[in-house]
């Protein structure tokens, strides 16, 4: 499990990011019928990785929300150019990414958060699907996961393509659903993480298809 005394202590979830998490919560419940299935499966303490499939701009609010610890996030440099927005973003757990190349510091600060006990978000396929299914994975997420310690646990998500795909300028309401599966630790079994990968889109794809018709 995460090194929570190696680091300092892990962040707790400012005000601002409670209430806002409570307010969205009611949002999403009131205009896509929101459902989560699993959220137990995310550690009460310690630090980890949530692997998301990503379908929309979405996703990252709904895990947000859905988690009841708060979560750090990755999110491209050109969103810290406003300092006052930069900041904002900061207070959420945002992270900057140079999204153009290999940021090695971004993976530090990201493994310095995991080790801390903190929980950080991250989209393996690395990009937003066009056709609302699972694509192949990039095999970082269980570097990340093997140096600082820490399991992964897969999250799906189902229906946040149909309220805002690509191209759409806001969000329609449409049914959306989220699903948490047990964690995977690193290393387990001597597997290397190209094949860790491609088990945890397995297990995604199956998060996906039991949430896909629920009511």
């Amino acid at each position: 499990m995460g090194k929570e005394s190696s680091e300092g202590r892990p962040r707790r979830k400012p005000l601002h990011y409670a209430l806002s998490q409570l307010a969205a919560w009611f949002l999403f419940m009131l205009l896509f019928s929101f459902r989560s299935f699993g959220r137990d499966r995310i550690p009460r303490r310690g630090g980890c990785i949530i692997a998301c499939s990503h379908q929309s701009f979405l996703d990252p609010i709904i895990v947000g929300f859905s988690s009841a610890r708060a979560v750090n996030y990755l999110a491209r440099s050109t969103l810290f150019g406003n300092k006052l927005f930069a900041a904002l973003i900061r207070s959420y757990g945002a992270m900057e990414l140079e999204r153009d190349e290999a940021d090695v510091k971004a993976l530090k600060k990201c493994v310095q958060r995991l080790r801390r006990g903190e929980i950080v978000l991250l989209f393996p396929e690395g990009t937003r699907t066009r056709t609302g299914e699972v694509g192949p994975l990039k095999p970082g997420v269980f570097l990340m996961s093997a140096r600082a310690g820490v399991p992964v646990v897969p999250a799906a998500v189902d229906g946040s393509l149909a309220s805002w795909p690509r191209g759409r300028l806001l969000p329609r309401p449409a049914p959306i659903r989220m699903a948490y599966g047990e964690p995977i630790y690193p290393g387990k079994g001597g597997a290397s993480y190209r094949q860790m990968a491609v088990q945890l889109r397995l297990r995604m794809k199956e998060l996906q298809a039991r949430i896909k018709n629920v009511g």
